[in-house]
């Protein structure tokens, strides 16, 4: 069987879509409250790639932008690691960025 699956990741979940019909997925804290996302927890995560990032922060959140091409392994662990902190890649061509909401 051949069937086509898309998966579009949003800010707390992801919208499966399958053969015409959608699954959303809503992901909430089972116990308190997840620790705030700061500019200085980001930047621990990402100490290891530190010098080819550029990390800020915006009113729309917390903005992790390559100094440089990456590479394949590099930016998978850079997606890697926004990911496990609830943001997503932002593909804008020269401006595309990682882009955390805080």
């Amino acid at each position: 069987m051949n069937r086509k699956v898309k998966v579009t990741p949003t800010a707390n979940g992801a919208i499966i879509s399958v053969e015409g019909y959608e699954v959303v997925i809503t992901v909430k804290p089972t116990e308190g409250v997840a620790p705030k996302i700061t500019l200085d927890s980001v930047g621990s995560r990402l100490e290891e790639h530190l010098e080819e990032l550029e990390v800020s922060e915006t009113a729309e959140g917390i903005v992790v932008k390559p100094k440089s091409f990456l590479g394949r392994d590099k930016f998978a662990s850079v997606a890697a690691i926004i990911e496990e902190l609830g943001g997503r890649y932002v593909s804008a061509g020269r401006d595309s960025h990682f882009l955390i909401h805080t």
